[in-house]
């Protein structure tokens, strides 16, 4: 069994802070033409917490030559698909900004804990059954080897499912409730590498070594910071019988600490 097929490895305990790999309870949405889906009258009840059903409303009346948009709500289950130095960016940069000030830094953290106009949005993604999978493989999905696709096994605090990346939306963290379940460390690299594989542009002198690993099962990955510190990601392939090593260039090298903030 690997990482992402087995709750006891794909889970963890929630850490302090949002944080990547979290999941929670929040709404998600999705714009359309008002053409593509028929929209409830307002206001409705709100749809069931487990994503099951949505909620369609027109946006605005005709008013231009451009298509009139609708927007689609689902209340259920979703996982933060952001790394924590983008969560808290603005949150730490405050917190920065007083310090060099002359403000205390318990004074500074206090401040910045009080403001919540600091990072008000997260992105999430929706956790959904594989029921509604369309033209990818389940199996492919289920063993981490789609792009754009992040499994999740079942466990005590989350059901089965499948992350779609094409449906990330900002959602308030005021919103956000939870969270219910958190992935690993082990499963969080996965995700973290699963992302960069759908939002980046693969570097043409690795595409051989990632085709190589197409077909493969992620079983293990292990994240360090090499001498340049560089973000090193090392995958384990079919337990053991290949690897792929991952390097991501820092973005910078003054990046603050981060401090703890807390769910709400």
């Amino acid at each position: 069994m690997g990482v992402l097929d087995e709750a006891s490895l794909c889970y963890g305990p929630p850490q302090g802070d949002w944080s990547l790999g979290d999941l929670v309870l929040a709404p998600t949405a999705m714009l359309w033409t008002a053409a593509e889906r028929p929209t409830d009258g307002y206001p409705q009840p709100a749809p069931p917490p487990d994503g099951s059903r949505s909620v369609t409303y027109s946006l605005w009346r005709d008013s231009s030559a451009l298509p009139s948009p609708a927007i689609e709500c689902r209340l259920g289950p979703a996982i933060i698909v952001v790394d924590d130095c983008v969560i808290d960016k603005e949150f730490n940069a405050f917190i920065e900004r007083r310090i060099r000030e002359g403000m205390a830094e318990a004074e500074a953290v206090a401040a910045a804990r009080a403001d919540r106009s600091l990072d008000p949005l997260i992105p999430v993604a929706p956790v959904l059954p594989y029921h509604q999978l369309r033209y990818a493989g389940e199996a492919a999905v289920r063993q981490g080897q789609a792009v754009g696709y992040f499994p999740l096994p079942g466990g005590p605090d989350a059901d089965e499912g499948f992350v779609d990346f094409t449906l990330t939306v900002p959602v308030s963290r005021q919103l956000l409730f939870g969270p219910a379940a958190a992935l690993s460390d082990a499963a969080r690299n996965i995700l973290r590498w699963k992302l960069a594989q759908f939002y980046a542009l693969r570097n043409l002198s690795v595409d051989a070594e990632i085709s190589a690993a197409v077909g493969k099962t992620i079983t293990a990955a292990h994240a360090v910071s090499d001498n340049k510190q560089r973000l090193v990601v090392d995958l384990e392939l079919d337990h053991g019988a290949s690897r792929l090593r991952l390097r991501q260039e820092p973005r910078r090298t003054d990046q603050p600490d981060a401090r703890l903030r807390g769910h709400s």
